[in-house]
């Protein structure tokens, strides 16, 4: 009589086993087959979004200018330069929040350029923007409007290898310090084309544009913002009355450039 009680104790504990054994098993192939998303992970998607749109919409694009006179905005009377109106466009015509370094100083050849780049504040500065833009070297191929006459020209012989060096120098050390930055750089325009015996000085333009156009090529994300088709037969209209920077009109034409070249950056487009 013991003897088949406990073997009815064991049949059914070994029952019991079975059906939790099977339950067990089925909730588990149910699991695996029909995934669910646990809280804490639907959460951190949810914040991510969110961090997301932060970033997206508190995004600024960080300019820094470089160079010469020109992008210190000389000629211009209301002193806002190609600078200046780059990003009033930007935030006008692309909604795109800006913010301008400009190092510029006025009568920089390429070599006092060199010499700024190795400052470490200069370099940090770099470091941190998403466009360098720059304008250096006519100051290297022009010695001076006052100096400029039929006679001079003759003679004349601008230092082309110093300053294809130098260009070379400059465009390398930005991307060093910044690989990611796009750099525009404007190009040459000759403000004594319309000066009577001065007409020969256009072909130092043409060479000086050609240097910066090899120089460009050397380093990634570089571009040339060409201004000589802007200023040719236009002197009258777009030159200060120095007769060498441009004038408030000049600078918009400038700024409209470099804008649409900058905007098409941002809507994704080739620059190329």
């Amino acid at each position: 009589m013991k003897y088949n009680k406990f073997v009815r104790f064991i049949m059914f504990i070994s029952l019991l086993c079975f059906f939790l054994l099977a339950y067990g098993f089925a909730k588990g192939a149910y699991t695996v087959l029909n995934p669910q998303k646990g809280k804490l992970i639907a959460s951190n998607n949810t914040q991510k979004k969110k961090d997301d749109d932060n970033v997206h919409k508190s995004d600024q694009l960080k300019i820094v200018a470089l160079g010469d006179s020109l992008t210190r905005g000389v000629g211009d009377d209301e002193g806002t330069g190609y600078v200046g109106r780059l990003k009033n466009n930007l935030q006008k015509e692309y909604k795109q929040s800006t913010s301008i370094s400009n190092l510029a100083v006025s009568g920089a050849k390429t070599s006092d350029l060199l010499h700024d780049l190795k400052k470490k504040n200069i370099q940090e500065t770099l470091s941190t923007a998403n466009i360098v833009v720059l304008s250096i070297g006519s100051n290297d191929l022009f010695p001076g409007a006052n100096q400029m006459n039929e006679q001079f020209l003759k003679t004349y012989r601008p230092d082309e290898k110093t300053f294809q060096n130098n260009l070379s120098s400059i465009f390398k050390i930005i991307h060093q310090q910044n690989p990611n930055a796009s750099i525009y750089t404007f190009g040459y325009y000759n403000p004594f084309h319309n000066v009577q015996g001065l007409d020969a000085s256009s072909s130092f333009v043409y060479r000086w544009n050609n240097l910066l156009e090899l120089a460009t090529l050397q380093v990634k994300n570089a571009y040339v913002i060409p201004t000589f088709d802007l200023f040719y037969n236009e002197e009258d209209q777009y030159l200060y009355t120095d007769h060498f920077h441009p004038n408030k009109d000049g600078y918009i034409e400038m700024a409209n450039r470099l804008t649409s070249k900058i905007g098409s950056q941002l809507r994704g487009e080739s620059n190329e």
